[in-house]
């Protein structure tokens, strides 16, 4: 009896050694593999960057994206240590950019130029392929909220807001918009002073490149426009501009009052982009690059005389920004039952 359980704790014995062993031999690789990832992610973050470094532009050369992009790239290379260059990926109304970027390694190597049209209107007005909170990690806002303008073609008889809201309600149908397309917050102000004023005043997409002829040409009569787009335009007397969003005038049109100072409240829709980088790159290299595109804008801001006012914000400062952006203006585009046909 005795001779019997001594031979069956041998065995259990026995059975635990192999168990032990098999957990060393498995498991074992498995937490030093764990290990040497680990050791590598943080040895790849501290050697950051040691390779060129690109920046997305989602629109073609020329747009607003692209020319700063172009102006930042050089800069952001001396500050680096790294040649930085600049790509345009572009298409449906530059969301095709950000759909790439969704799938980009999270490495820092791979940035972009985006704003209000990709992040916080596009995900409501038509089908996109990424997630504009969950896909991307904000580096920083590259330029502060900037307003846009109502501008009108020469011979229309206003010089004023309220004389438009006065023409549009005695001459219904006769005035037409010109806008960059749905997603955008071009088309988005359009329908915002329609709902304000009242107004039914349509809207036709026409080419970026165009749009300005087009709009002297007398081919509609109205459109919204970023300032730095339509000064030159208004200067010469080839455009009326009749007033801007937010509450501040533009430092590039000062004599132009603000839709709040002209008597229309609730125009405040703005422009604004900033850097994202694929979700799941690590806060060091995002702090990295936000340090460093500080110092770009404020040198930038400097050479400029700050007629373009970039930022210096936080990256969770400006995701907390496009959480809000997008919160607001789903709202309102499910309001308004804006679909991209």
């Amino acid at each position: 009896m005795h001779t019997r359980a001594k031979e069956s704790k041998m065995r259990r014995w026995t059975r635990f050694s192999v168990v032990l062993l098999f957990m060393m031999v498995v498991i074992n690789p498995v937490a030093q593999s764990a290990d040497e990832q680990t050791s590598g992610s943080a040895v790849a973050t501290s050697a950051y960057p040691n390779h060129p470094i690109v920046l997305v532009a989602p629109f073609p050369p020329g747009h607003a994206t692209d020319i700063e992009n172009r102006k930042i790239a050089p800069l952001l290379a001396e500050a680096l240590g790294q040649p930085v260059t600049v790509e345009n990926w572009t298409g449906k109304d530059g969301t095709v950019a950000l759909e790439k970027m969704a799938h980009v390694a999270p490495d820092g190597y791979t940035l972009i130029l985006h704003g209000i049209n990709g992040l916080a209107i596009a995900p409501y007005v038509m089908k996109v392929g990424y997630d504009p909170i969950g896909d991307f990690a904000p580096i920083i806002q590259e330029v502060s909220p900037l307003p846009l303008v109502l501008l009108a073609h020469p011979g229309l008889p206003v010089s004023s807001v309220q004389e438009l809201i006065a023409y549009g309600r005695s001459n219904p149908g006769k005035l037409n918009a010109g806008s960059f397309g749905v997603p955008t917050n071009v088309h988005v102000a359009l329908v915002l002073f329609n709902r304000i004023t009242g107004l039914k005043i349509p809207h036709t997409v026409y080419p970026g490149a165009q749009i300005m002829e087009d709009l002297m040409a007398g081919k509609f009569q109205l459109m919204f426009n970023f300032p730095v787009a339509a000064e030159r335009y208004v200067k010469s007397g080839r455009l009326k501009a009749l007033a801007v969003t937010g509450n501040n005038r533009s430092v590039r049109l000062p004599d132009v009052p603000t839709f709040a100072e002209a008597g229309i409240a609730g125009m405040d829709i703005m422009a604004w982009q900033g850097f994202l980088a694929p979700a799941g790159t690590p806060p060091e290299i995002v702090a990295k690059l936000n340090a460093e595109l500080v110092k770009t804008f404020i040198s930038l801001n400097n050479k400029e005389g700050f007629k373009v006012r970039r930022e210096a914000g936080t990256p969770e400062e400006f995701a907390a920004f496009i959480k809000a952006e997008h919160a607001r203006w789903g709202k309102f585009l499910k309001d308004e039952g804006i679909r991209l046909e």
